[in-house]
């Protein structure tokens, strides 16, 4: 890939924005290109964490596998990154990184990144505050996985996708593909059976309805009844 395409995605990127083109354009080198094929994995929960990943193409979930269930921790498109915890810390990785579909990435080795933060406070200081926020989403998901059940964290993992994926249409949310009940279940924290039974307890109350392949969220109805906002 030409250096200067590159570095024009860092440019778009939160992270690397501000850095000046001569340093966009040293750290391009130091950028190796990735292609993980759909279903497969970029790192897995122990490995090393040697490399720090720019999306460019494709989508990347984040997730945990705990006694044989799947919770999706993050959505990454192009312009997300991942995989600075574990080259910060240098412990093992702590989640999975999963390619959704064909995924090109941009692998940056250890040291490099740490060269990057040296040279650059500014960038250093975006890294901490994502951090932060990364930190905080967390505590939100624990607190809605202890504090909530089946049913508020299985609508709660709707609205999520909602936010990612759906178009508005008056007061409904549409998702043009459904969403898989596993995928669902991914977000919710919970099992398949259970999101399948209630899903459709939620369409019997009118309070989501199924429209060909695409799922529409009556979003006042919705939130009313699980009072989430």
């Amino acid at each position: 890939m030409p250096e200067t395409i590159v570095s024009a995605m860092l440019k778009r990127t939160h992270l690397f924005g501000d850095l000046s083109l001569p340093e966009r354009l040293r750290l391009t080198r130091a950028f190796r290109r990735r292609d993980v094929a759909a279903g497969s994995y970029v790192f897995q929960a122990g490995d090393p964490g040697r490399s720090f990943f720019l999306v460019n193409a494709g989508l990347i979930q984040i997730c945990l596998t705990r006694r044989g269930r799947r919770v999706d921790l993050a959505e990454l498109r192009p312009g997300d990154y991942f995989g600075e915890l574990a080259v910060v810390d240098g412990r093992p990785r702590s989640a999975d990184a999963l390619a959704v579909i064909d995924a090109e990435l941009l692998e940056l080795p250890q040291a490099d990144f740490f060269q990057i933060l040296d040279e650059s406070p500014m960038m250093f200081r975006k890294l901490l505050g994502e951090l932060c926020r990364r930190l905080r989403e967390a505590d939100r998901q624990i607190s809605t996985l202890a504090t909530s059940d089946a049913t508020s964290r299985i609508i709660r993992g709707l609205l999520t996708l909602a936010d990612r994926h759906a178009r508005r249409e008056g007061g409904d949310l549409v998702l043009d593909r459904a969403p898989r009940q596993h995928e669902v279940a991914a977000l919710a924290g919970t099992t398949r059976a259970t999101t399948s039974r209630v899903i459709r307890q939620l369409a019997e109350q009118g309070l989501i309805s199924f429209s060909g392949g695409s799922l529409v969220l009556h979003e006042g109805r919705l939130a009313a009844g699980d009072n989430l906002r």
